[in-house]
């Protein structure tokens, strides 16, 4: 015989719930006591309310309630309840602590962990425990229902034998996922990527940007392929419970006023946004808004202090499915000039809670590559953004040369595509009319403006711009993936940047300067 020991931790919603007047029905449903529940779950023997008395890190009890499986095998139990449970609209990050510290009081003892909870913020919660729990090695499944426990016809029951099924993995036979999950219905979630869709329908969650983990019929089926692995052997589990609350999310809408833009981004209590904005990411082309963006992540403020470090905006797209592309579109391209970090296709619910987690336990630049790198898979692809700074970014010898060095997380071989942007490219001795011709080359052994643009000699973009005025130029973005893949190294990336402009059947040095030179690379996470 098999035997898992799992976790139960009831914090309240639906599942739990029973009309507010025993005599009454129909009056308004509120969260009972734990008994209540498991008074309604056939099937477990022993006693399950023996347990809760020595919930936080007692000594293993050889008389543990348990369930008897169809293949003979066995689940222990282990069951404890918040002290006051509670609807899910009032859980949050001090709610989010005392589930992660209590699964860590417990993370030796068990084999896995279910934790009943309401299905509002359901997605929020698993979403904020992903990030909180590092080197996570055993499942952590979040379930509830539409209908509570104790209705005819329930979802409750099911949803919850499956999630301790999946959490006892070893006695009911299915592979190991080492992340947090949600159960409900016939689907298992990825907690990160997962987002309440339905508030009637028994799969009341999907994961619009990433296929299920599991699917659930008359057997369990997990999808290994899509799993995350487990942490690496030596790794210890632990929890970063540093979340900093003050974040909002705000979607915007056609008459978002300037006013009311600046009374929410300049707020001084606030040190990060999830912006909510149309199609993949775009965003009014209001001067005044970009304006306010920009003073949002210096740090101003509307009133009171500035802000220290300045906020982190998070562009998210208002759209279920796809992703976030800044810059395919004109009226996104400035968002990346201010700043504005992509939230690519992550959940609002996991942008929010990175954000919090990320300004919690980063500081400085750190801050931005670590909302750009996927933690816990709960976005598709990785952004590495190679920034090349120097003193020599003006030339009037026609080139430039700059370095950067890439994160070393940077797998070449990963690359999806890789977009070289120069922000407010001058040209000092063009007028209108003129041809201007920029040439970038990727760690040549020894460019100049006589390399030419052949491919062999590491050109990896080649453009010509028609001036129509002598006035500086706008911000120009090229595609330069597949040089990228081969060009790109482990150590320092040199950038050349080679300029001429036409003067009638002549080719003449450009007199160049930039504001930023940025190549972002996208990597498959």
């Amino acid at each position: 015989m098999i035997q898992s020991r799992v976790f139960v931790l009831y914090t309240g919603g639906t599942i739990g719930m029973a009309p507010s007047n025993p005599e009454d029905p129909d009056s308004p449903l509120a969260p009972q006591p734990l008994e209540n529940l498991l008074g309604f779950v056939p099937g477990i023997q022993g006693n399950p309310l023996g347990t809760l008395k020595s919930a936080r890190g007692a000594a293993r009890d050889t008389t543990a309630p348990f369930f008897e499986l169809t293949n003979g095998n066995r689940i222990e139990f282990g069951f404890a309840s918040f002290a006051n449970p509670v609807d899910s609209s009032d859980i949050g990050p001090a709610e989010w602590r005392e589930i992660a510290e209590t699964i860590a009081t417990h993370y030796d003892d068990y084999d896995g962990f279910v934790v009943l909870h309401g299905t509002d913020t359901m997605a929020f919660t698993s979403s904020a425990l992903s990030f909180m729990f590092g080197n996570l090695g055993k499942p952590v499944v979040l379930t509830g229902s539409q209908l509570p426990v104790s209705v005819i016809g329930t979802d409750a029951l099911p949803n919850f034998i499956n999630a301790v099924c999946l959490a006892g993995y070893k006695a009911s036979g299915l592979p190991l996922i080492p992340e947090v999950v949600i159960v409900f219905g016939d689907r298992i979630l990825r907690g990160c990527r997962a987002s309440k869709v339905s508030t009637s329908d028994r799969a009341g969650f999907d994961s619009p940007n990433y296929p299920h983990l599991g699917d659930i019929g008359q057997k369990i089926a997990v999808n290994s392929e899509h799993v995350l692995p487990p942490p690496e052997p030596g790794k210890t589990f632990f929890v970063n419970s540093d979340l900093v609350d003050k974040v909002f999310s705000v979607s915007l809408f056609p008459g978002f006023s300037d006013k009311l833009m600046r009374n929410l981004f300049l707020d001084p209590e606030i040190e990060g946004l999830v912006m909510r904005s149309y199609g993949a990411g775009n965003v009014p082309r209001n001067p005044d808004f970009r304006e306010t963006i920009r003073r949002a992540i210096k740090g101003d403020s509307v009133a009171g202090p500035a802000i220290s470090g300045g906020r982190l905006i998070i562009n998210l797209s208002q759209c279920s499915f796809g992703s976030v592309d800044m810059g395919l579109y004109e009226t996104s391209s400035s968002l990346l000039e201010t700043g504005v970090i992509s939230g690519l296709d992550m959940t609002p619910e996991a942008a929010l809670t990175k954000l919090m987690w990320t300004l919690g336990t980063q500081s400085g630049q750190e801050r931005i590559k670590q909302m750009q790198i996927s933690q816990r898979g709960e976005q598709t692809e990785h952004v590495f953004d190679l920034h090349f700074h120097g003193a020599c970014l003006e030339s009037a010898h026609g080139e430039i040369a700059v370095s950067s060095n890439p994160d070393e997380r940077l797998d070449r071989n990963r690359i999806c595509r890789a977009m070289l942007r120069i922000d407010s490219l001058r040209v000092g001795n063009a007028e209108a009319g003129d041809r201007v011709r920029i040439r970038a080359l990727m760690n040549p052994p020894a460019a100049s403006k006589e390399t030419g643009a052949d491919p062999e000699l590491r050109c990896v973009a080649d453009f010509t711009i028609k001036m129509e005025t002598a006035r500086p130029a706008d911000t120009y973005v090229k595609n330069i993936t597949d040089k990228t893949r081969s060009l790109i190294g482990d150590s320092d990336v040199t950038l050349v940047l080679i300029g001429e402009v036409s003067k009638g059947a002549d080719w003449i040095p450009a007199e160049i300067g930039f504001s930023a030179l940025t190549i972002s690379v996208f990597a498959k996470a």
